[in-house]
């Protein structure tokens, strides 16, 4: 390696002050924003590198420019590809409505026209937050004023998971595109995992024409998120689309012939022929540069401030955020790509104009087959399911009570109530859960009286 990049300006010496402190120990809180840190004087903060460019950090740099920012600003992407609009991966992208170029956020000339360097299939492998700098494989080191880590994650394997040509993850274009051929050739899909990948991954292939297993170790899908009951409705959606959903249920054994799954044995003690298998059980967070930075760790990612600061002129958003969420009032660490993105302008916001509480509810929809789901908030295991609206017609909303306050809605096919539900969770209220059930009630009568 060579010398590496000199940062620009007198910041190397004068880095702006008061963000991302943390307390001596315990729970984060209200008290790392103590001395909230002044407009940022743009030539003590010249240069402004982001690590990662997915939702997070592409959401940064244009939020940075929008704002008023002048200095440099520098993506390091692992990615081959420019930054990609994830949610067609699993969906229109994956069944052929739409093409490359409809994917990608930006054009390429966005990048230039916003002095925005983007620099692709970049590893940063290590760092310094005292020298400021980032060390990189094969290449020179890079300096930074502010630094900014949208890191995501990296898709779980199974233990036992062969290194077959046709057993696939999803995470990148380049794994949809792939995927997109292979379901092409494919008769019968296995799907592993049923969350929102797995479940996406499924309507598409269905859609397709595909004949779709699922095998699911929890005895409803997404049971530790939203419960037993939404998750037996939202199993009976995909069984009525003719997807065979197994449940409780684990791959015992791979049966392999010339480099491909051929069969799978379940623990159920059935023989399933599959010719193209999806592991989708989740990511892990990519924790290792954080870790290497010494920055924070806790609850599967780096803690970080209401401001998204995790230490002095450092950020964090996106999967590997442990957010301590001021209007939640407690840290949580959300896996979807909207509140990655919004993260993102909550960073720039910060960054741009002192270190501003980010105060957006968790978000996140999910398409599948005639279906729109919805969910803003953040709900625990524990908390009341109460439900609102028409099970049978598939057009309802389910409240998470915690205390008998909104913590939490799901939603289907019910985006006023979801929305309407958002200001519930925001005004903190105790909320009769009788009434929340009663259709006779308007949320907007609810609302003024969480306000009271």
């Amino acid at each position: 390696m060579g010398g590496g990049e000199r940062r620009t300006g007198p910041g190397q010496h004068a880095p702006a002050q008061g963000a991302g402190r943390h307390p001596a120990g315990g729970r984060a809180g209200p008290a790392w924003l103590a001395v909230p840190r002044p407009r940022i004087v743009k030539e003590l903060m010249s240069r402004v590198v982001i690590v990662g460019g997915g939702g997070t950090g592409d959401a940064t740099a244009f939020a940075l420019r929008k704002r008023g920012f002048d200095g440099e600003i520098v993506i390091l992407s692992a990615d081959h590809d420019r930054p990609y609009d994830r949610p067609y991966l699993s969906k229109e992208f994956l069944r052929g409505e739409v093409d490359v170029p409809k994917v990608f956020l930006h054009d390429e000339a966005d990048y230039a026209n916003e002095r925005i360097e983007l620099r692709l299939e970049q590893r940063v492998t290590g760092g310094s937050l005292r020298d400021r700098r980032l060390t990189m494989s094969g290449s020179d080191a890079v300096g930074f004023d502010v630094l900014v880590l949208g890191l995501g994650g990296t898709p779980r394997r199974l233990p036992q998971m062969p290194s077959a040509e046709n057993v696939r993850t999803l995470r990148s274009l380049h794994d949809s595109h792939e995927l997109r051929a292979a379901l092409r050739r494919s008769s019968r899909l296995l799907l592993i995992g049923a969350g929102f990948i797995g479940a996406e991954v499924a309507a598409s292939a269905r859609q397709l024409g595909k004949d779709v297993l699922i095998v699911e170790a929890l005895p409803v899908p997404l049971q530790r998120a939203l419960g037993d009951d939404v998750g037996a409705a939202y199993a009976q959606i995909h069984r009525s689309h003719g997807v065979d959903l197994r449940t409780g249920t684990s791959v015992q054994e791979w049966h392999t012939n010339a480099g491909q799954v051929v069969a799978v044995t379940l623990s159920d003690g059935t023989r399933e022929e599959v010719d193209l298998v999806l592991v989708a059980i989740g990511i892990d967070p990519n924790l290792e540069l954080p870790q290497a930075l010494g920055l924070p760790i806790a609850g599967g990612g780096v803690q970080v401030n209401q401001a998204l600061g995790a230490a002095q002129d450092v950020y964090v958003g996106g999967d590997i955020a442990y957010h301590d969420h001021p209007v939640l009032a407690r840290s949580v660490r959300v896996e979807h790509w909207e509140v990655a993105k919004g993260q993102g302008r909550g960073i720039a916001a910060s960054i741009a104009g002192g270190d501003t509480p980010y105060t957006k509810l968790p978000y996140f929809w999910s398409d599948q087959y005639d279906i729109s789901l919805e969910y803003r908030g953040h709900a625990s295991g524990d908390d009341r399911a109460v439900w609102r609206g028409d099970r049978d017609a598939l057009k309802f909303s389910v409240f998470y009570l915690r205390d008998s306050v909104v913590e939490a809605v799901l939603s289907l096919n019910d985006a006023k109530t979801n929305e309407a539900g958002g200001k519930l969770i925001e005004g903190r209220r105790r909320v009769s859960a009788a009434a929340l059930e009663d259709p006779a009630i308007e949320i907007s009568e609810l609302l003024g009286a969480a306000a009271s």
